[in-house]
């Protein structure tokens, strides 16, 4: 994909180009200092709505809970738009190879829209050093978690640490 796409406001995102184009609007060429979901939602003949919404605080691995609700939101804006669907933008600080982190994003933020009845019309990565397009191929199966090559998440214990006691 390469960005020679014109955006004209109230016009339709026909191609990919479109789509990239309309990708690197939201990106703005910034050096991102951390994670930022971006989410635009086209309406049935793939003109974008008015609205792009940010979601910061965004971490390096979905949160199932998180995402179910992110795509019940898309359905109750998007319910009487027949064909809607969502452009997302992962933007993130780091090198433009899609990570095991950003594979996952792209999963999940895909079957949570699919889950509603909604489709992802693209998903880009969005890094110092640009905005790249991945392919539905591009996300892991929803059931193997490892089906990528890129590297192991760090796991994080959830429970709390350990309180030292006083010696008697």
């Amino acid at each position: 994909m390469t960005a020679s796409s014109e955006i004209i406001p109230g016009h339709p995102l026909v191609d990919d180009a479109a789509l990239l184009a309309f990708a690197h609007l939201l990106h703005g060429g910034i050096r991102p200092r951390r994670r930022t979901l971006w989410f635009a939602l086209l309406d049935g003949e793939r003109r974008p709505l008015p609205v792009v919404v940010p979601v910061d605080l965004v971490p390096e691995l979905p949160d199932p809970i998180g995402v179910g609700n992110l795509g019940r939101v898309w359905h109750q804006i998007l319910r009487g738009e027949p064909g809607a669907s969502v452009v997302v933008v992962l933007e993130r600080p780091g090198p433009g190879d899609p990570s095991f982190e950003d594979r996952a994003w792209h999963a999940a933020l895909r079957s949570a829209a699919a889950d509603q009845g909604l489709t992802v019309a693209a998903f880009f990565l969005a890094t110092a050093d640009g905005v790249a397009a991945l392919a539905p191929e591009q996300a892991p199966a929803p059931d193997d978690s490892r089906a990528t090559d890129g590297p192991e998440p760090r796991i994080r214990p959830r429970w709390p640490r350990a309180v030292p006691t006083r010696r008697r």
